[in-house]
């Protein structure tokens, strides 16, 4: 009598490599030359996120410097004691910067207009969000932007 065999199933997950739109891909590598120049470098996926920031059901794009690493070690030339935070937002096909800012631990919240949260100088939190117009400080609304009053 032969010994029975058995048979294991070994099921590995992995996710899924991120995702990113053409545009958005070409956009990373840009900031990424930027900020390396010529070393080349990567970026961390928490660094790059495209998801809709204004509420218009279009993936727009955030992209953090702090997330760079350069070829050979350092971080990008947009560093410094914070980092450049570029704010891009989809109109049509493309993605245009609208808004430039400098933070570290940038994160995006939840919600259908999430807030982007960031430590500014001094380590002081702080986040921005949409407000019709441009990234505003989140507790910012665009009448008050415009000097018209509460």
């Amino acid at each position: 009598m032969q010994p029975a065999l058995g048979f294991a199933v070994i099921l590995v997950l992995t996710a899924p490599a991120h995702a990113r739109s053409d545009i958005a891909t070409d956009l990373v590598n840009l900031e990424i030359a930027e900020g390396c120049g010529k070393a080349g470098g990567r970026i961390e996926p928490a660094a790059a996120i495209e998801r809709d920031l204004t509420g218009d059901g279009l993936a727009d794009l955030v992209i953090s410097h702090e997330g760079i690493s350069c070829a050979g070690g350092g971080e990008s030339s947009f560093c410094g004691q914070l980092c450049s935070i570029k704010f891009f937002v989809r109109r049509g096909e493309r993605l245009e910067l609208d808004h430039e800012l400098l933070g570290r631990g940038m994160t995006v919240g939840a919600g259908a207009i999430p807030p982007i949260n960031m430590y500014a100088a001094g380590g002081r939190p702080g986040a921005v969000k949409w407000n019709g117009t441009t990234f505003a400080p989140a507790n910012q609304s665009a009448r008050a932007r415009r000097g018209s009053g509460p």
